[in-house]
């Protein structure tokens, strides 16, 4: 009996022995298999679905010394490195230098792609620059994801005067001459120039030198109204090693109105002002002034008075004072006492015969600090 029951337990713990190596070699074999498991196989989402992963180029590629106004085209690599469909919805650039041509909208797993673009350096500043494109996808753990690249712009010339700036009275044409010197020694032609928004025109265009010197006049005609805007000069150039480029230098243009007022809305008296009225040496009083200057020939100006509303009355003396008959005026605001309230506000209102505008509204303010 106690041998039979010797044996009995003995089978018993050989058994169980069996089964625990049993379950220690398929857990072995259970965690062999998830080391081994393929790339694509891993890449999923955190409840194990299937998932995308997108995979662009690592290194930075840099195009090199590009002319200003050069165009070219390039491209780069997309692919999908995981288990499901990768959706690319949008390829942003950085600048409106750079315009894409044409990007894969969706990749299967392990499916490759291009991403075509174009780079207009004429829309860059000359120097080294870095700029980038950017695909929204639906890969959650990069959504939006980067590509860059570098290059280095190259400026063929300079404009005397830089920036070109063209002045006069709205209803009057103006003229500027434009000098155009080389900053390189590639050799270049200027085969034209134009205005790319017909804001002006090109009247004289000549070679001075067959070193890279051009002078060019510029013809800006007259404005129904006074306005400010900015016209890129094309310029069509031939450089001597075959290429060719179109730059573009903008020309800004004001047409003036008849009077110039300065400051034109805001005038205001700062704490550096107002604290000359405090200590010994006070002379009691600060004067600031609102200049009016008429360039219009045919007007025979005329301030007819000034009012000033929303300062304390015997704060502010206003003053018109005439410095050139029908051409200069100034109005005088004088702070005559210094206030405790931290900041004043008012309204100066000029009234004048310019037809164009005959009241002129400046905002006035009197900052006190030290009370």
């Amino acid at each position: 009996m106690l041998k039979a029951g010797m044996l009995c337990l003995l089978n018993r713990v050989t058994l169980n022995l069996h089964r625990t190596s049993i379950t220690l070699i398929a857990v072995g074999l259970l965690g062999w298999a998830s080391v081994n498991v393929s790339p694509l196989q891993a890449h999923q989402d955190p409840q194990g679905s299937p998932a995308p992963v997108i995979s662009i180029p690592l290194d930075e590629p840099n195009y090199g010394e590009l002319l200003q106004g050069e165009v070219i085209v390039r491209e780069f690599e997309v692919s999908n490195e995981g288990t499901a469909t990768l959706k690319i919805w949008r390829a942003n650039p950085s600048c409106s230098c750079t315009k894409i041509l044409d990007f894969p909208r969706s990749l299967e797993p392990g499916e490759k792609g291009v991403v075509k673009f174009e780079i207009d350096s004429k829309k860059v500043k000359p120097g080294d620059t870095r700029k980038g494109i950017t695909l929204e996808n639906n890969d959650v753990e990069r959504s939006k994801i980067r590509f860059i690249f570098a290059a280095k712009i190259t400026n063929l010339f300079e404009t005397d005067p830089n920036p070109i700036k063209i002045t006069g009275l709205y209803r009057n044409e103006k003229k500027a001459r434009v000098r155009l010197l080389a900053k390189t020694d590639y050799g270049f032609n200027i085969l034209g120039a134009r205005s790319r928004n017909g804001e002006f025109e090109i009247t004289d265009f000549e070679e001075v030198t067959k070193d890279g010197e051009y002078s060019i006049e510029i013809t800006v005609p007259p404005s129904e109204e006074p306005r400010v805007i900015k016209d890129p000069l094309d310029l069509m150039i031939e450089v001597k090693d075959g290429r060719s480029v179109v730059v573009g230098r903008y020309v800004e243009i004001h047409h003036m109105e008849s009077v110039q007022v300065s400051p034109a809305s805001v005038l205001q008296f700062g704490n550096r002002d107002t604290d000359r009225l405090l200590g010994e040496n006070s002379k009691g009083v600060v004067t600031k002034m609102v200049q009016l200057l008429n360039i219009d020939a045919d007007l025979d100006f005329k301030v007819l008075g000034a009012t000033l509303e929303g300062f304390p009355e015997g704060t502010l003396d206003v003053m018109v004072t005439e410095v050139v008959p029908g051409k200069n005026y100034r109005v005088l605001l004088t702070l005559t006492e210094y206030r405790k309230e931290p900041i004043l506000r008012g309204k100066l209102t000029i009234e004048t015969n310019d037809p164009l505008r005959e009241l002129r509204v400046i905002q006035v303010a009197a900052r006190f600090g030290k009370r």
